[in-house]
Protein backbone atom coordinates (compact mmCIF):
# COMPACT_ATOMS: atom_id res chain seq x y z
CA UNK A 1 0.00 0.00 0.00
CA UNK A 2 2.47 2.83 -0.83
CA UNK A 3 0.35 5.37 0.17
CA UNK A 4 0.54 4.45 3.28
CA UNK A 5 3.51 2.09 4.25
CA UNK A 6 6.48 4.35 5.84
CA UNK A 7 9.73 5.04 4.37
CA UNK A 8 8.36 4.61 0.87
CA UNK A 9 8.76 7.03 -1.28
CA UNK A 10 7.60 6.89 -4.82
CA UNK A 11 9.82 8.06 -7.24
CA UNK A 12 12.63 8.57 -5.04
CA UNK A 13 15.60 7.88 -8.08
CA UNK A 14 15.11 10.35 -10.60
CA UNK A 15 18.21 11.52 -12.93
CA UNK A 16 19.05 14.04 -15.75
CA UNK A 17 21.96 14.32 -18.06
CA UNK A 18 22.12 18.04 -18.67
CA UNK A 19 24.15 19.78 -15.63
CA UNK A 20 24.49 23.32 -15.30
CA UNK A 21 26.30 25.54 -13.42
CA UNK A 22 29.75 24.22 -13.34
CA UNK A 23 32.77 25.61 -13.25
CA UNK A 24 36.38 25.06 -14.64
CA UNK A 25 39.76 24.60 -13.45
CA UNK A 26 42.78 24.62 -15.88
CA UNK A 27 39.54 24.43 -18.73
CA UNK A 28 38.41 21.35 -16.88
CA UNK A 29 34.65 21.53 -15.86
CA UNK A 30 33.84 20.71 -12.01
CA UNK A 31 30.81 20.53 -9.91
CA UNK A 32 32.93 20.12 -6.80
CA UNK A 33 36.53 20.34 -5.01
CA UNK A 34 37.18 18.25 -1.82
CA UNK A 35 40.68 18.88 -0.39
CA UNK A 36 41.92 21.06 -3.16
CA UNK A 37 40.58 17.24 -5.78
CA UNK A 38 38.36 18.28 -8.14
CA UNK A 39 35.24 16.06 -9.37
CA UNK A 40 34.93 16.81 -13.37
CA UNK A 41 31.60 17.52 -14.57
CA UNK A 42 32.16 14.73 -16.85
CA UNK A 43 32.82 11.97 -14.36
CA UNK A 44 29.31 13.50 -12.29
CA UNK A 45 27.83 13.31 -16.00
CA UNK A 46 29.08 10.11 -15.88
CA UNK A 47 27.72 8.31 -13.04
CA UNK A 48 24.14 9.50 -13.74
CA UNK A 49 23.98 9.11 -16.91
CA UNK A 50 25.05 4.94 -15.74
CA UNK A 51 22.40 5.28 -13.04
CA UNK A 52 19.84 7.09 -15.32
CA UNK A 53 20.35 3.80 -17.78
CA UNK A 54 20.19 1.23 -15.04
CA UNK A 55 16.85 2.34 -13.77
CA UNK A 56 15.13 3.17 -16.91
CA UNK A 57 15.75 -0.73 -17.78
CA UNK A 58 13.97 -1.25 -14.33
CA UNK A 59 11.07 0.64 -15.99
CA UNK A 60 11.55 3.87 -14.31
CA UNK A 61 10.24 7.19 -15.50
CA UNK A 62 12.19 10.02 -15.36
CA UNK A 63 9.46 12.21 -17.10
CA UNK A 64 6.73 12.67 -14.70
CA UNK A 65 6.31 15.65 -12.73
CA UNK A 66 7.38 13.76 -9.52
CA UNK A 67 10.26 12.51 -11.27
CA UNK A 68 11.14 15.88 -12.24
CA UNK A 69 11.13 17.05 -8.49
CA UNK A 70 12.79 14.10 -7.38
CA UNK A 71 15.87 14.92 -9.56
CA UNK A 72 16.42 18.24 -7.46
CA UNK A 73 17.23 15.43 -4.73
CA UNK A 74 19.32 13.02 -7.05
CA UNK A 75 21.71 15.50 -8.45
CA UNK A 76 23.07 16.14 -4.65
CA UNK A 77 23.05 12.76 -3.54
CA UNK A 78 24.99 11.64 -6.08
CA UNK A 79 27.50 14.30 -5.59
CA UNK A 80 27.21 14.21 -1.90
CA UNK A 81 28.51 9.91 -3.09
CA UNK A 82 31.33 11.07 -4.77
CA UNK A 83 32.21 13.74 -2.55
CA UNK A 84 32.51 10.71 0.33
CA UNK A 85 34.07 8.64 -2.01
CA UNK A 86 36.84 11.30 -2.42
CA UNK A 87 37.01 11.47 1.43
CA UNK A 88 37.67 7.90 2.00
CA UNK A 89 40.27 7.59 -0.95
CA UNK A 90 42.42 10.19 0.51
CA UNK A 91 42.11 9.21 3.69
CA UNK A 92 43.04 6.00 2.84
CA UNK A 93 46.50 7.15 1.12
CA UNK A 94 47.03 9.73 4.43
CA UNK A 95 46.96 6.28 6.11
CA UNK A 96 49.38 4.28 3.47
CA UNK A 97 46.36 1.78 2.87
CA UNK A 98 46.58 -0.75 0.28
CA UNK A 99 43.22 -0.89 -1.54
CA UNK A 100 44.60 -3.69 -3.58
CA UNK A 101 45.96 -5.76 -0.49
CA UNK A 102 44.29 -9.63 -0.80
CA UNK A 103 41.40 -9.10 2.37
CA UNK A 104 40.51 -6.36 0.74
CA UNK A 105 40.08 -8.22 -3.00
CA UNK A 106 38.44 -11.15 -0.97
CA UNK A 107 35.88 -8.54 0.52
CA UNK A 108 34.99 -7.40 -3.19
CA UNK A 109 35.21 -11.06 -4.34
CA UNK A 110 32.66 -12.09 -1.43
CA UNK A 111 30.36 -8.69 -2.84
CA UNK A 112 30.61 -10.25 -6.73
CA UNK A 113 28.99 -13.24 -5.68
CA UNK A 114 26.40 -11.83 -3.76
CA UNK A 115 25.40 -9.90 -6.94
CA UNK A 116 25.66 -12.97 -9.19
CA UNK A 117 29.16 -12.71 -11.52
CA UNK A 118 31.65 -9.78 -12.80
CA UNK A 119 28.58 -8.67 -15.58
CA UNK A 120 26.49 -7.65 -12.49
CA UNK A 121 28.67 -6.66 -10.11
CA UNK A 122 29.91 -3.53 -12.92
CA UNK A 123 26.09 -3.04 -13.06
CA UNK A 124 25.86 -3.36 -9.47
CA UNK A 125 28.68 -0.67 -9.28
CA UNK A 126 26.60 1.78 -11.96
CA UNK A 127 23.08 1.60 -9.79
CA UNK A 128 25.25 2.50 -6.62
CA UNK A 129 27.56 5.43 -8.61
CA UNK A 130 30.69 3.93 -7.76
CA UNK A 131 33.79 2.43 -8.95
CA UNK A 132 35.96 -0.35 -8.08
CA UNK A 133 38.81 1.88 -7.18
CA UNK A 134 36.55 3.37 -4.45
CA UNK A 135 35.11 0.49 -3.01
CA UNK A 136 38.17 -0.78 -2.52
CA UNK A 137 39.62 2.20 -0.34
CA UNK A 138 36.09 2.13 1.28
CA UNK A 139 36.92 -1.40 2.30
CA UNK A 140 40.67 -0.31 2.85
CA UNK A 141 39.81 2.34 5.39
CA UNK A 142 36.97 0.31 7.06
CA UNK A 143 39.14 -2.64 8.17
CA UNK A 144 41.85 -0.29 9.43
CA UNK A 145 39.33 2.24 11.52
CA UNK A 146 37.65 -1.12 13.14
CA UNK A 147 40.16 -3.65 13.48
CA UNK A 148 39.92 -3.13 17.24
CA UNK A 149 36.08 -3.24 17.58
CA UNK A 150 34.75 -6.39 19.63
CA UNK A 151 31.62 -6.95 21.39
CA UNK A 152 30.74 -8.36 24.59
CA UNK A 153 28.14 -11.35 25.26
CA UNK A 154 26.01 -8.45 26.69
CA UNK A 155 26.03 -6.71 23.25
CA UNK A 156 25.43 -9.79 21.07
CA UNK A 157 22.24 -10.82 23.31
CA UNK A 158 21.06 -7.04 22.95
CA UNK A 159 21.61 -6.92 18.89
CA UNK A 160 19.96 -10.49 18.82
CA UNK A 161 16.66 -9.07 20.79
CA UNK A 162 16.45 -5.90 18.56
CA UNK A 163 16.59 -8.34 15.55
CA UNK A 164 14.74 -11.02 16.15
CA UNK A 165 13.38 -11.17 12.61
CA UNK A 166 17.15 -12.70 11.37
CA UNK A 167 16.73 -15.72 13.29
CA UNK A 168 13.33 -16.87 12.55
CA UNK A 169 11.13 -15.04 15.31
CA UNK A 170 8.85 -12.16 14.55
CA UNK A 171 6.99 -9.53 16.00
CA UNK A 172 3.16 -9.16 16.45
CA UNK A 173 1.66 -8.92 12.79
CA UNK A 174 -2.21 -8.53 11.82
CA UNK A 175 -3.12 -8.83 7.84
CA UNK A 176 -5.82 -6.40 6.95
CA UNK A 177 -8.15 -5.19 4.43
CA UNK A 178 -8.47 -1.30 4.18
CA UNK A 179 -10.50 1.08 2.16
CA UNK A 180 -9.43 4.63 1.92
CA UNK A 181 -11.46 7.87 0.88
CA UNK A 182 -11.04 11.65 1.09
CA UNK A 183 -13.70 12.74 3.52
CA UNK A 184 -15.53 11.22 6.92
CA UNK A 185 -19.11 10.95 5.04
CA UNK A 186 -17.61 9.09 2.46
CA UNK A 187 -16.16 7.06 4.59
CA UNK A 188 -19.38 6.68 7.38
CA UNK A 189 -21.34 5.78 4.08
CA UNK A 190 -19.20 2.90 3.33
CA UNK A 191 -19.80 1.92 7.10
CA UNK A 192 -23.35 1.73 6.46
CA UNK A 193 -22.99 -0.57 3.61
CA UNK A 194 -21.00 -2.73 4.82
CA UNK A 195 -22.95 -3.16 8.16
CA UNK A 196 -26.03 -3.56 6.02
CA UNK A 197 -23.94 -6.61 4.19
CA UNK A 198 -21.66 -5.46 1.64
CA UNK A 199 -18.97 -7.31 0.74
CA UNK A 200 -15.37 -5.50 1.85
CA UNK A 201 -13.26 -6.09 -1.21
CA UNK A 202 -15.75 -5.50 -3.57
CA UNK A 203 -16.40 -1.80 -1.90
CA UNK A 204 -12.52 -1.68 -1.86
CA UNK A 205 -12.38 -2.46 -5.52
CA UNK A 206 -15.20 0.21 -6.31
CA UNK A 207 -14.66 3.18 -4.04
CA UNK A 208 -11.20 2.83 -2.48
CA UNK A 209 -8.49 5.84 -3.91
CA UNK A 210 -5.65 3.78 -2.42
CA UNK A 211 -4.27 2.67 -5.95
CA UNK A 212 -1.71 0.01 -4.34
CA UNK A 213 -4.35 -2.66 -3.06
CA UNK A 214 -7.80 -1.44 -4.11
CA UNK A 215 -7.44 -4.14 -7.75
CA UNK A 216 -6.97 -6.83 -4.83
CA UNK A 217 -10.27 -5.28 -2.52
CA UNK A 218 -8.14 -3.58 -0.36
CA UNK A 219 -5.78 -6.42 0.74
CA UNK A 220 -2.53 -5.36 2.70
CA UNK A 221 -1.09 -9.02 4.04
CA UNK A 222 0.24 -9.34 7.02
CA UNK A 223 2.59 -6.40 8.38
CA UNK A 224 4.22 -5.51 11.93
CA UNK A 225 4.53 -2.58 13.71
CA UNK A 226 6.35 0.14 12.58
CA UNK A 227 4.92 -0.51 8.78
CA UNK A 228 2.31 1.80 8.50
CA UNK A 229 1.50 5.49 9.25
CA UNK A 230 0.79 5.69 13.29
CA UNK A 231 -3.10 6.00 13.16
CA UNK A 232 -3.38 3.28 10.85
CA UNK A 233 -1.13 0.86 13.10
CA UNK A 234 -3.08 1.47 16.50
CA UNK A 235 -6.55 0.72 14.96
CA UNK A 236 -4.93 -1.82 12.84
CA UNK A 237 -3.81 -3.70 15.75
CA UNK A 238 -6.62 -2.71 18.00
CA UNK A 239 -9.46 -4.16 15.90
CA UNK A 240 -10.35 -7.83 16.47
CA UNK A 241 -10.26 -10.76 14.46
CA UNK A 242 -13.29 -10.60 11.52
CA UNK A 243 -13.93 -6.93 12.38
CA UNK A 244 -13.60 -3.75 10.80
CA UNK A 245 -13.32 -0.07 11.97
CA UNK A 246 -16.81 1.15 12.72
CA UNK A 247 -15.46 4.67 12.76
CA UNK A 248 -13.50 5.88 10.10
CA UNK A 249 -9.77 6.19 10.65
CA UNK A 250 -8.24 9.57 9.63
CA UNK A 251 -4.38 9.39 8.88
CA UNK A 252 -2.39 12.25 6.61
CA UNK A 253 -3.61 10.31 3.50
CA UNK A 254 -7.67 10.54 4.07
CA UNK A 255 -10.21 8.39 6.20
CA UNK A 256 -9.70 4.48 6.04
CA UNK A 257 -12.41 1.79 6.72
CA UNK A 258 -10.08 -0.74 8.27
CA UNK A 259 -10.96 -4.75 8.24
CA UNK A 260 -8.75 -7.26 9.96
CA UNK A 261 -8.50 -11.00 9.06
CA UNK A 262 -5.68 -12.56 11.26
CA UNK A 263 -3.40 -11.45 14.10
CA UNK A 264 -0.17 -12.78 14.79
CA UNK A 265 1.44 -13.16 18.27
CA UNK A 266 5.07 -12.01 18.54
CA UNK A 267 7.48 -15.46 18.25
CA UNK A 268 11.03 -15.75 20.06
CA UNK A 269 13.70 -16.40 18.18
CA UNK A 270 16.47 -19.50 19.94
CA UNK A 271 19.49 -17.86 20.96
CA UNK A 272 21.29 -20.48 21.87
CA UNK A 273 20.68 -22.26 18.25
CA UNK A 274 21.60 -18.82 16.26
CA UNK A 275 24.60 -17.60 18.70
CA UNK A 276 27.52 -18.04 16.24
CA UNK A 277 25.60 -16.30 13.38
CA UNK A 278 24.76 -13.26 16.15
CA UNK A 279 28.43 -13.17 17.16
CA UNK A 280 29.48 -12.24 13.09
CA UNK A 281 26.52 -10.60 12.87
CA UNK A 282 26.76 -7.99 16.60
CA UNK A 283 30.20 -7.62 15.17
CA UNK A 284 29.84 -6.47 11.50
CA UNK A 285 26.89 -3.96 13.46
CA UNK A 286 29.72 -3.01 15.57
CA UNK A 287 32.20 -2.30 13.16
CA UNK A 288 29.76 0.18 10.98
CA UNK A 289 28.59 2.03 14.02
CA UNK A 290 32.04 2.74 14.45
CA UNK A 291 33.27 3.54 11.19
CA UNK A 292 29.93 5.41 10.20
CA UNK A 293 30.98 7.76 13.63
CA UNK A 294 34.21 8.13 12.33
CA UNK A 295 33.18 9.14 8.71
CA UNK A 296 30.87 11.76 10.02
CA UNK A 297 34.08 13.09 12.15
CA UNK A 298 35.93 13.24 8.63
CA UNK A 299 33.34 14.84 6.72
CA UNK A 300 32.85 17.43 9.69
CA UNK A 301 36.82 18.16 9.56
CA UNK A 302 36.94 18.53 5.59
CA UNK A 303 33.47 20.93 5.97
CA UNK A 304 35.71 24.20 5.08
CA UNK A 305 37.87 22.37 2.47
CA UNK A 306 35.25 21.47 0.39
CA UNK A 307 33.70 23.95 -2.71
CA UNK A 308 30.82 23.91 -4.42
CA UNK A 309 29.67 24.98 -7.36
CA UNK A 310 26.19 27.90 -7.04
CA UNK A 311 24.07 24.99 -8.54
CA UNK A 312 24.74 22.24 -5.80
CA UNK A 313 26.07 24.58 -2.61
CA UNK A 314 24.07 23.32 0.54
CA UNK A 315 21.77 25.66 2.08
CA UNK A 316 23.19 27.29 5.60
Amino acid sequence: MKKIRKGIIAGALSFALLLTGCSSLGGEQWVAKVNGQIITQEAFEARISDVQKSYEGMGMDFSTEQGKEALKQVKGQILEGMIASQLVMQEAKKLNLNPDDPAILEQEENIKKMVGDEAKYQEWLKQQAMTNDEVRNYFALSAEITKDVTVTDEQKKTFFDNNQDLYGGSGEQVQARHILVDTEDEAKAIVVQLQEGADFATLAKEKSTDTGSKESGGYLGFFGRGAMVPEFEAAAFAQKVGTYTTTPVKSEFGYHIILVEDHKAATKADYEASKDQVAKDALADAKAQKFESYFTELREKAKGNIEYTAEFKPAT
